[in-house]
């Protein structure tokens, strides 16, 4: 008996299975995506609106967690038993939720389209940032935090897929989008602080509902993103998606991109809380700053970071990848020199060299902004080499992005807490040399591939 539905002639195949017909079916695509054959042009239009999305996802995101962070700094004024181990761990509960679901749902995304986990992201912020505003207690902190690290697991694996796949024509054009793709992180994030430090002070508790309202915006841009995915004819299996993730190639970057991460996660894990507690006459950064000057350093950071990122995309092509992520690490030592410098000033009077100081920062966080749209286009570059797997491969960032901020905010704790300020700066310096040794191993590595490579193809 034939199976229900299908073609007589189809049927008559001498081939003909009722297995591989149920196979086909269940290859069917999504109703928001179309699979062909080979990469195509990329739909601009898509693109920008993903990377939009991208934008105020991580704005909202990073609005509800300093909101979380600073609000804890000044309740740790009067409250001896806040420390910055606390604030740590609210902090790593993020990180440690898009660790686990970033993997799953980027091999999820590959084989049921990536525009639904797109949109599930800013539904899963917007609940949890409503949720945020009930109650301060720890506990619960806690678990609202990991509802919210769902959020960014679901839409980032999901996105840098579908710029993958629109990018795959194009090598320059994916250095360009990345660098987009990144500035559209960072901007947002520091954007997100700038906001959340003025709406806690503008409406205190009530600033969470006004989130959850950013996350139903970025919500919109997903909306109308078309997914044209280019995959194989054959289907992967289930199994072995870590196997498949985490190759040679990734393993031998992931130190770098791991200790890259891990300082943005000691900063804008502990960063807020250490700015907002009780003044530390010895360190000038400690000076117990309000919600919305630590917002608005926050965002000059992203500014000045988002600035750097898109003009090496423009760069990178040019000078090689390898390049600029050695200039990107030596920018990252750079500013952590400066930032050790700056935090010994005196504390309570006007010092001449802290406007020299804080421009040298800002020269250093350019420099080593051209860290990650590298990083990026590497990772998309060996995405394209499984493109059966862009969404689990293209995970491997959301995995090491968390991964790192994960270790960054929890080595921060110790740090924090018997330096302070100067803890976060040492923490960098280190972390920074690991960047180092990795990248110059890399390079290395990369060298014997490509002339291996280049065997192989003759």
């Amino acid at each position: 008996m034939e199976p229900a539905g299908v073609d007589p002639a189809l049927a008559a195949a001498p081939d003909f299975e009722a297995g591989a017909h149920v196979e086909a079916v269940l290859r069917e695509p999504p109703l928001d995506s179309v699979i062909l054959d080979r990469p195509v042009p990329a739909d601009v239009r898509s693109v920008g609106l993903a990377l939009s999305g991208t934008f105020v996802l991580r704005c909202a995101s990073y609005a509800s967690g300093l909101l979380v962070l600073v609000s804890l700094g000044i309740k740790s004024r009067n409250e001896a038993d806040l420390t910055a181990g606390v604030a740590s761990l609210v902090a790593v509960t993020f990180y440690a939720s898009e660790l686990i679901g970033a993997p799953l749902f980027g091999a999820w995304s590959d084989r049921v389209g990536r525009k639904p986990f797109m949109l599930l992201g800013p539904v899963f912020g917007g609940i949890a940032a409503q949720l945020m505003g009930v109650t301060m207690v720890i506990p619960i902190l806690v678990v609202v935090r990991i509802l919210q690290g769902l959020s960014t697991a679901t839409a980032a694996p999901a996105t840098l897929g579908f710029l993958s796949s629109q990018t795959a024509t194009s090598e320059r054009f994916r250095g360009r989008v990345m660098g987009f793709y990144e500035a559209a992180t960072v901007v947002g994030l520091a954007l997100g602080a700038a906001v959340g430090g003025k709406l806690h002070d503008q409406f205190g508790a009530a600033s969470f509902t006004v989130v959850a309202a950013l996350y139903v915006l970025a919500l919109v841009p997903f909306v109308f993103v078309r997914d044209r995915a280019w995959v194989p004819r054959i289907q992967p299996s289930h199994t072995n998606i870590l196997a498949r993730m985490f190759n040679r190639r990734i393993m031998r970057f992931a130190p770098a991109w791991l200790a890259a991460n891990a300082v943005l996660g000691a900063w804008f894990s502990v960063g807020p809380f250490l700015a907002a507690g009780a003044p530390n006459h010895r360190q000038f950064l400690m000076r117990g700053f309000s919600p919305g000057e630590i917002g608005m350093a926050y965002l000059v950071f992203g500014i000045v970071f988002t600035a750097g990122t898109i003009l090496w995309g423009f760069v990178m092509p040019i000078i090689g990848r390898q390049a600029t992520l050695l200039i990107g690490v030596g920018g990252l030592g750079f500013t952590s020199v400066m930032l050790w410098t700056l935090n010994h000033v005196p504390f309570d009077t006007e010092h001449l060299l802290v406007p020299a100081l804080v421009g040298l920062i800002l020269i250093g966080i350019f420099v080593e902004s051209g860290f990650t749209p590298a990083a990026l286009a590497y990772l998309a570059e060996i995405a394209e080499e499984r493109a059966e797997d862009r969404g689990a491969v293209m995970g491997v960032y959301s995995v090491l992005l968390s991964v790192g901020q994960l270790l960054g905010g929890a080595l921060a704790a110790p740090f924090a807490d018997a330096m302070g300020i100067n803890g976060l700066i040492v923490l960098t310096g280190l972390l920074c040399l690991v960047a180092l040794f990795t990248v110059m191993l890399l390079g290395q590595s990369e060298r014997r591939y490509a002339r291996a490579s280049a065997a192989a193809s003759a």
